[in-house]
């Protein structure tokens, strides 16, 4: 059987979407690129995603994985080797702990880093997209803003002290992808001359996982169109393998649910849900010519009932 098509839908100033694309080449996995617009409406992507709005997304034939949690684990699961949730010095593994502390780097301190963006020097289009992503108002630029990410700065220097990686693994976690991924946007939105000088740990071990991870692979990476990726969704049709079920007693498989997230981008994706544990949900999402299978993760996700026209 032919390996199936791996398309990363993203843009390159995202950055979770840089998460994906520097795990891809960690792994060195073999990976097709879709610029996906940087403000909604993205209709060339609904047939895909049902709804949801966040990008990245991981296609991998008519099955398509939502959040950078969820699309870490099934490219752990497909290319263990090497892993980005490697043994700690006491031999056990660094998932749980990894997971657990990237909650603090994709949540407070990523969003104490948005504070800083100066939004009167960008699109009003863009602004507005963003705000309504958020549910409040996009970025910020006053300095008074700026106490609270000196503060977690100070906290996650300290967490790294003088150790290569954020746990003390002998190689890199998911741990250090997700703060790499703050510091690399902290110098986007900054400047380097900035980060080097307030967040100097940051700096040099964000400098060190981009060379680990070759982040210049991507550049490397065949670009295809929206409608390409399309294509290869009505194609190179993967079977859902996993197994139906619901462990949620007032949700039914064969049911119409919406999936959204709790924090942000909170718009629903529509479809039959196929699958619910403490893992993944799984929804079956039909349009004229693609069935399209998505995965998320539980945590940090809502199912509800949908009404059926929705599908």
């Amino acid at each position: 059987m032919s390996r199936p098509n791996i398309v990363l839908h993203w843009f390159p100033q995202s950055p979770y979407a840089q998460v994906l694309a520097w795990t891809l080449n960690y792994k060195k996995v073999p990976y097709k690129i879709v610029e996906t617009p940087r403000v909604e409406p993205r209709p060339l992507r609904r047939p895909l995603d049902g709804g949801y709005r966040k990008t990245p997304i991981l296609q991998i034939g008519n099955h398509v994985y939502c959040d950078t949690k969820r699309i870490i684990d099934e490219l752990e699961e497909r290319f263990p080797e090497p892993s980005v949730y490697p043994k700690t010095k006491t031999g056990e593994t660094s998932k749980e702990l990894a997971k657990g502390i990237a909650v603090w780097f994709d949540s407070p301190l990523f969003l104490a880093i948005i504070k800083q963006f100066d939004v009167s020097r960008m699109p009003a289009e863009f602004v507005k997209d963003r705000t309504q992503f958020l549910g409040e108002q996009f970025g910020g630029g006053s300095p008074y803003m700026r106490i609270d990410l000196v503060a977690q700065i100070a906290q996650a220097q300290a967490l790294l002290g003088g150790k290569p990686y954020v746990l003390d693994t002998p190689t890199l976690s998911y741990a250090d992808l997700a703060l790499a991924k703050d510091t690399y946007f902290m110098g986007n939105i900054l400047g380097d001359n900035w980060t080097k000088q307030n967040a100097p740990a940051m700096y040099q071990h964000c400098t060190r996982i981009k060379e680990e991870v070759d982040m210049s692979r991507t550049k490397k990476m065949p670009e295809i169109t929206g409608e390409e990726a399309l294509e290869i969704a009505q194609t190179d049709i993967q079977p859902f393998t996993g197994e139906h079920q619901s462990n949620l007693p007032e949700l039914q498989v064969g049911q119409v649910v919406a999936v959204e997230p709790l924090d942000t981008g909170k718009t629903p994706s529509i479809g039959i849900l196929r699958r619910l544990t403490t893992d993944e949900i799984v929804i079956e999402h039909k349009t004229d010519k693609i069935t399209a299978f998505i995965h998320f993760p539980a945590v940090g996700f809502t199912v509800s009932p949908a009404a059926e026209a929705s599908v």
